[in-house]
């Protein structure tokens, strides 16, 4: 999962910078580490419920923030690709659903796209409120305790989320009820011993896929 980073041109890692203030090389070391710490801290604690699931992400907020930026610079050219599909669906309102740093959100703003973020209260969400702030950007921000699955959106980007959680298949059917199309990868996800986190394998039953991540309603 290593990454190479220009840090002259690559503003989500520059931010990354500015908001932990540590410098650009221990800053780039962490990023290509995260994952690493991560699994171990896991296999420490072996999460058993969802209680003690949500504990670890809490607890090992600060790790994610440089995990996800990695995963974020890696998706770069993904993200371009999904919001030419959105454009070319005529795709108006859409949600980042486990937004962690808020790129996605992010780029749909400025591409003109009425976006909303979701993502658990903590630091992770906190630096991507700071990157919305700095970045002249105001998404609609969805709190914890609401389920942004209540209404209805054009679309919902749930790319590396569902294979976190306990019992993916009752996202799913929420979605179904509230989405005509969604973004997500479950071709590319990794179950092994670096990704102890991704606890589900899940069927995208009643979606079909249409091209790459992009996926539609039946």
């Amino acid at each position: 999962m290593e990454t190479t980073i220009n840090v002259t041109d690559e503003k989500l890692f520059l931010d990354l910078v500015e908001y932990t203030k540590l410098p650009v090389r221990l800053c780039f070391e962490r990023c290509n580490y995260a994952f690493r710490e991560l699994a171990a801290l896991w296999h420490k604690k072996n999460p058993k419920n969802q209680a003690e699931i949500l504990e670890y992400y809490r607890k090992n907020e600060e790790l994610y923030l440089f995990d996800l930026t990695t995963y974020q610079l890696m998706m770069k050219e993904n993200v371009k690709m999904m919001l030419k599909q959105m454009k070319e669906l005529g795709v108006k309102k859409v949600l980042e659903f486990g937004g962690g740093t808020g790129e996605f959100t992010i780029q749909a703003c400025q591409a003109g796209f009425e976006a909303a973020y979701f993502d658990l209260d903590g630091e992770i969400k906190n630096y991507a409120l700071w990157r919305f702030k700095k970045h002249g950007v105001n998404p609609k921000v969805i709190d914890e305790k609401t389920d942004p699955l209540a209404e209805e959106w054009d679309l919902v980007n749930a790319m590396d989320v569902l294979e976190h959680l306990e019992k993916p298949e009752e996202v799913i059917k929420k979605l179904k009820e509230k989405t005509k199309y969604i973004f997500v990868n479950p071709e590319e996800i990794k179950y092994n011993l670096f990704y102890p986190q991704h606890i589900s394998k899940y069927e995208l039953n009643g979606f079909e896929n249409i091209e790459e991540y992009l996926w539609k309603l039946i």
